[in-house]
């Protein structure tokens, strides 16, 4: 599924004339990270309870950061078509796909994770030295 969703999110970039992201080991451990917390501990928010998201556990690890994003969905659907069925999602959302084609980013992770009830989450953290940004 991760990788599925690697794959989507460039081509959702592809069609829009931009550059393919950099699938970054790091950062899809940070994006997992984000998936099984909200997996494990049912919510669903770029916020988690202890407040720290995306960009607080890039700086966390160490990175760098000049542009982060991220982007999230659950869905309970059958494992070969849930990251297909959240490609779509974002595709169809003005904000998150936003997110994905801004410019400014160079580099992705993706996640996914199981939660007991069958939901699925799916989280894509971007990060980002373009130049001009």
């Amino acid at each position: 599924m991760e990788q599925g969703l690697a794959v989507g999110v460039n081509q959702l970039r592809a069609e829009r004339g931009l550059p393919p992201l950099v699938r970054d080991p790091q950062l899809s451990a940070i994006a997992r990270m984000r998936a099984e917390d909200m997996a494990n501990y049912g919510y669903f928010s770029h916020t988690p309870p202890d407040g720290c998201g995306a960009r607080c556990l890039m700086e966390r690890a160490g990175m760098t950061v000049a542009w982060a994003g991220e982007v999230i969905a659950w869905n309970n659907t059958r494992v070969d078509q849930s990251a297909d069925m959240t490609i779509a999602l974002w595709r169809n959302s003005p904000q998150h796909l936003g997110t994905i084609i801004n410019g400014c980013f160079t580099r992705m992770g993706t996640g996914s994770a199981f939660a007991g009830d069958g939901r699925i989450y799916h989280v894509a953290v971007f990060e980002g030295r373009a130049p001009g940004c």
